[in-house]
């Protein structure tokens, strides 16, 4: 189980609600499932080459059931560059 996930929250300067609102949904399922090690959703802000930056949050391959939920795309495994905690097990940050 090695897949990672990734949702697009568009425009940096539009995204800080939905990103907060992703981070408590997320804390919330962890609740629920008794915080699982390895489940960790983690954030950057990635311009790729257009003028406005958006922010992309990445959940790590023990996450998939809420990524599923939530309709993550699969992705490979993020570039530790600017990648930022955002919520879950942060032990994770140190194994990508």
């Amino acid at each position: 189980m090695n897949q990672w996930f990734y949702i697009n929250l568009g425009d940096a300067m539009l995204a800080t609600e939905e990103l907060y609102q992703l981070k408590d949904d997320f804390d919330d399922y962890l609740q629920r499932v008794d915080n699982p090690e390895g489940m960790t959703l983690f954030y950057r802000h990635e311009a790729e080459a257009r003028l406005h930056c958006e922010v992309k949050v990445y959940f790590s391959p023990q996450s998939a059931p809420i990524a599923k939920r939530l309709n993550a795309i699969p992705c490979k495994t993020p570039h530790l560059t600017g990648l930022s905690y955002l919520a879950g097990d942060y032990a994770t940050l140190k194994k990508v």
